[in-house]
């Protein structure tokens, strides 16, 4: 065999690995998906909540920067638990511990974050970052000042205090954009 031989060779078996590890990958994270799909479904997450999402994303960045997941307070309790999940989250979805808990909220920031607040591997982001900000079922979301995003409650959808509403935010993120150029 030539040496060029051999190197066509070693490229395709380099070639056929990366694949397989990609598919590997792919089949790891479609598995932590579908584990996430069907614990939403047993926690009775499907139904609807009492307030619809409005608006998009104003790319601030800030949801990257400062997120928060939830965790129980038995949970936050024990610094073995609080550190697996921070071990966790980074290792699964580069999500970087950036302090202690906050009461129950474990502090996290995307390492995925790109210059220009766009995000890194967004086609593949978590579910987490797919459905933010998350509809709660118990309540109004909170959001970071300046998100594109707002809640209306379900039983107003269509009405003049819907409108009256997203003028509101509107003028809240333009407030917003303006002190943040000064």
């Amino acid at each position: 065999m030539s040496t060029q031989q051999t190197l066509t060779l070693r490229r395709c078996l380099s070639r056929l690995l990366l694949f397989e590890l990609w598919v590997l990958v792919f089949t790891c994270h479609m598995a932590v998906y579908a584990g996430d799909r069907f614990a939403w479904f047993l926690l009775g997450r499907e139904r609807k909540s009492r307030y619809v999402r409005r608006g998009a994303c104003a790319r601030t960045g800030l949801c990257c920067r400062t997120l928060g997941i939830e965790l129980p307070e038995s949970w936050v309790r024990r610094p073995r638990v609080v550190a697996f999940f921070q071990r966790w989250y980074a290792l699964v979805h580069n999500f970087q511990p950036i302090g202690p808990p906050q009461g129950r909220l474990l502090p996290l920031s995307c390492g995925y974050l790109r210059d220009g607040h766009t995000c890194g591997i967004y086609p593949f982001r978590p579910k987490l970052c797919r459905e933010y900000p998350q509809v709660s079922l118990f309540g109004k979301v909170e959001l970071h000042r300046g998100c594109g995003y707002w809640f209306v409650e379900r039983a107003k959808l269509g009405t003049f205090e819907e409108r009256l509403l997203r003028e509101q935010h509107e003028a809240e993120r333009r407030e917003y954009a303006r002190a943040g150029e000064d």
